[in-house]
């Protein structure tokens, strides 16, 4: 474990120098890959983040697993000039004592003034009675991340305790601490059915709006309006575009990440056709007087 620890602090240091001058750059809608469609579980670390530098991307997100695997990432994307612009975790509202597990505290200190954003989850309990527990957790990780100048944004994920963005906002309420927030899912808004009032959950997040993520989808004929398919951005028939300016007119300028769960076929391929349509999607909505 020493062993390990001493790596995890090598790493981190090598990180955090090249995080800060990486991030500190006010680029708006910093554009970065789901670690979910770079070759999860599959590819090295320093492919994972040469794959996604040498495409254009802006940075990666990392699933937390464990110290050594977090490590090996630090160090690679840190030889890569590569943020990691989140790291999610996995917390637990229904498990008093046991609500995260414990070496998060470690990881979230390597991430020190690397402005990543911990991207945690809210899982099982009873969906809408345990807000107090829940609030508890987030109030736990939230102060960890504030020894580490980093925010944290509440996940939502179908089927978890916070499975929606007005969830996720309903909780940080409660917490009341500026660098809480909260994230909007495209993917997830349409998992729950909400994708004919993106409009609404988007005004609702917004005082809090610190990550989104955004991917191409088409629905699922005969499935009712909760089944949809995860495309690459660019894309199927839902208009991502309209959901970016709804973005855009909170004044939202912060970083944006490709869904890439349930995204079928060659990981190569998918990236490539995400970030070619970023690219020719972001100035055309971004521009002065862009309807």
């Amino acid at each position: 474990m020493k062993r390990i620890t001493r790596f995890c602090l090598l790493a981190g240091m090598a990180f955090v120098s090249i995080a800060r001058s990486s991030a500190q750059q006010e680029t708006p809608w910093p554009f970065f890959a789901f670690d979910n469609g770079v070759g999860r579980g599959v590819w090295s670390a320093s492919r994972q983040a040469e794959t996604v530098k040498n495409l254009g991307y802006d940075g990666i997100h990392f699933n937390y697993i464990n110290p050594k695997d977090f490590a090996t990432k630090l160090a690679a994307c840190g030889t890569a000039d590569v943020p990691i612009h989140a790291v999610y975790i996995h917390t637990f509202v229904d498990q008093p004592g046991e609500s995260y597990d414990p070496s998060i505290r470690d990881m979230i200190r390597l991430l020190k003034g690397s402005q990543s954003i911990i991207w945690m989850t809210l899982r099982d309990g009873v969906r809408g009675k345990q807000d107090v527990e829940a609030a508890r957790v987030v109030r736990e990780i939230a102060a960890l991340a504030a020894e580490s100048e980093l925010k944290v944004s509440l996940y939502p994920h179908a089927g978890f305790y916070v499975a929606t963005a007005e969830d996720a906002v309903r909780i940080a309420k409660i917490v009341d601490l500026p660098h809480v927030g909260v994230t909007v899912n495209l993917c997830h808004e349409l998992f729950a059915g909400n994708g004919d009032r993106l409009a609404e959950v988007v005004e609702a997040a917004a005082p809090y709006l610190n990550l989104v993520s955004i991917n191409g989808a088409s629905p699922i004929p005969g499935n009712g309006s909760k089944d949809w398919e995860t495309l690459p951005l660019g894309s199927g028939t839902f208009d991502t575009a309209a959901f970016l300016r709804l973005i855009r007119d909170t004044g939202y300028r912060g970083p944006i990440g490709h869904q890439f769960y349930a995204v079928a076929g060659d990981d190569m391929r998918k990236l490539s056709l995400a970030i070619g349509s970023w690219k020719r999607m972001k100035p055309a909505i971004l521009e002065p007087g862009t309807p």
